[in-house]
Order: C-alpha cells, then structure tokens, then sequence
C-alpha cells in the first residue's frame, strides 16, 4: 500500500529508550497502551503494524499519533475518551440532603427511597437506577433487623456459638422437678 510517508516531530526527550520506561512505568491501562504504540512507532513501526502489535484499531492509533503531534507526551497521557455523560438528576445539595435522610433510618427499602426522591424533587427514577445512585452517595438502604425488647441477647450468643439456652446438665434438673 502506498501511501504518505509518516512524519512525526519527536521530541528530543521522547527517545525509544524513555518512551519504552514510560511505557512500562504507567500502571494505567489504557495509558500504557497509548505510550506502547508510541514507543514501537518511535522504534521504527508502521502505524498500523504498531495497532495489530498493541491490539487496537488503526483509526485510534491514528488519532493517538495525531494527539502527540499536537502536544506531545503529555497530550495522548491526558487526553480521555468519552463524553461528559449525562447530568445527575439531583443537585448536590439534594443529594447531601437525600444522604441524611438516609442516614436518619427512616427507609427500610431503595424502593421508599425512590418514592421519596419522586415526591420530595419530582424525580422518577427508572428500574434499579436508584442503586447507582445510593452507590455513588456511599449509601446503602439496609438497617439491622429490629429486635425485640424483650430478647435475651445473651441466650441468642450462646445459642449462635453453638450451645443451647439451658446448659445440658440444668436441663435435666428442670426436668425432674
């Protein structure tokens, strides 16, 4: 395939030798793949033979090359794939409030959360969305069971560690009485 000859201006400091140590030194993934088609272009690769080596698509190679044309090293390392995302149906001060009444034990389930997120801001949300919600807050739903007053707490750790309520011998004396 013929086509037009790669030209890159490498910086001086981005010999294959440093590109190679940023490479392994980066313990972000998709970083360290970035920096990896670049040291093995850097090395003397073809673009596209670099993207199969790394296994990515050419076009992303392309567009990896084209970032460090435009600011070096520092550019491919801080640039982010995809977009801002959509935005949080709550604002944070809604959601500062949702997280005390949260923690006030006043829901038992994420659906009464839910329902009170409906009918405090008029916000509906769909399915289980409201699970990331409560995971992104740090929040969880669930409270201890209740127990009851009158529950002999001592008697309930015996009984869970193995050992009955009455020890075996004063069971028999009971009996006998």
């Amino acid at each position: 395939m013929i086509g037009r000859p790669l030209r890159i201006e490498w910086c001086e400091n981005d010999t294959p030798e440093a590109l190679k140590e940023a490479y392994q030194s980066q313990t972000d993934v998709s970083i360290r793949t970035r920096v990896h088609l670049l040291w093995l272009v850097r090395s003397g690769w073809q673009i596209k033979a670099a993207s199969e080596a790394v296994g990515v698509h050419y076009r992303s190679a392309q567009r990896w090359v084209e970032w460090y044309r435009d600011g070096g090293l520092n550019e491919v390392v801080s640039c982010k794939m995809g977009g801002v995302g959509q935005p949080r149906f709550l604002s944070e001060s809604q959601e500062r409030r949702l997280v005390v009444e949260i923690g006030s034990g006043r829901f038992r389930t994420a659906g009464e959360i839910a329902d009170w997120v409906e009918s405090e801001y008029g916000v509906r949300f769909k399915g289980n969305s409201i699970y990331s919600v409560l995971e992104r807050l740090g929040c969880s739903p669930k409270v201890p069971r209740p127990r009851h007053e009158k529950a002999d707490l001592d008697a309930q750790r015996r009984w869970k560690k193995g050992g009955l309520a009455v020890p075996f011998g004063e069971r028999e004396s009971v009996r006998e009485r």
